[in-house]
């Protein structure tokens, strides 16, 4: 049996080396891939550079030598001004033709054929700086497993809060809107839940405050009252809150006030369903911000409170 487990390790072993090799292997033939465009598109804008400084080059030179031209026609006009009328009109006609070649037209600063160079340059890099976000997002999204897409459930919101058309964003309005009541809906308190809820697992999300106060984030478990104020609800509910008073609060029962340092504008809300924790961290600088220790044995849902008009809750992609 332990031969058995030694030969188990060792295999495992032997697949974490292998994939730590694969790994390496596959970044070195991206870094190398992304270095050959690199190089393709520098040496593009490169001669695109020189042509330009060429083409520029020969701008100057020919507005040099008209600016010269007509400097030396000027001088012979003025020369010429106080000749006798026989010898003016034996002269007239290489003056006239001194001035036809004065009047013909300068070739562009740019030539058109250049200018859809440098177009196309740009709309290149322009795509190409897209893929590169587009890439790093997926990548991201691809491996980080435990983030989640939230979106707000409009059966659940207060009729005092708004949703945006997507369901990322919620403030609050002018008045109570005339909605439907149903057992789902907050009507005792400014609330919204997330459309998903969770029975297991570790999963997270982003939110963004803006400046105002009086905003609450975190999770709330399908039970939560919500029919009455929200001191009725505490104990279901598991949050970071900024009061009207600008002063940050561990939303439980009891609510504990908080000493942050900074005031966080992105959060990050943690929940590990299992171990029961609820854990916030600015999402600027990965600082945990507070912890929350639970025994969850229902569905658990992303959870939000707001009550002003200076503030908003934005879910991040």
């Amino acid at each position: 049996m332990g031969w058995f487990k030694g030969l188990h390790v060792g295999a495992l072993q032997e697949k974490v080396a292998s994939e730590r090799q694969r790994l390496q292997d596959t970044f070195k033939q991206l870094q190398q891939f992304l270095q050959e465009q690199e190089g393709i598109l520098l040496a593009k804008l490169d001669q695109a550079q020189r042509e330009l400084a060429k083409e520029r080059h020969e701008y100057v030179s020919s507005v040099s030598e008209r600016k010269s031209l007509l400097d030396t026609l000027t001088a012979e006009i003025e020369k010429k001004r106080d000749q006798p009328v026989v010898e003016f009109l034996m002269d007239v006609g290489k003056t006239l033709s001194s001035c036809e070649v004065a009047r013909a037209p300068i070739p562009e600063p740019v030539s058109l054929e250049l200018q859809r160079t440098v177009k196309s340059l740009s709309e290149i890099n322009e795509l190409v700086v897209a893929v590169v976000d587009k890439f790093k997002v997926n990548l991201l999204s691809e491996t980080d497993r435990e983030r989640v897409k939230v979106t707000l459930d409009p059966e659940t919101a207060s009729p005092y809060l708004i949703l945006s058309k997507d369901r990322k964003t919620v403030w609050l309005g002018d008045g109570q809107q005339n909605l439907p009541d149903s057992p789902k809906r907050f009507t005792g308190s400014p609330s919204v839940l997330g459309s998903q809820g969770f029975t297991a697992g570790k999963h997270y999300w982003e939110v963004e405050v803006g400046d105002g106060d009086s905003w609450a984030v975190g999770v709330a478990v399908e039970s939560v009252q919500r029919k009455e104020s929200l001191s009725m609800a505490m104990g279901k509910i598991w949050a970071l809150r900024l009061d009207w008073n600008h002063q940050y609060t561990a939303l439980h029962m009891p609510p504990a006030p908080l000493a942050l340092k900074q005031e966080p504008r992105r959060i990050k809300v943690h929940l590990d369903y299992e171990v029961g924790q609820v854990t916030f961290y600015n999402a600027q600088n990965g600082m945990q911000i507070l912890q929350f220790k639970a025994s969850f044995t229902e569905k658990v849902f992303p959870y939000f409170w707001l009550w002003s008009q200076e503030a908003y809750i934005q879910l991040c992609a």
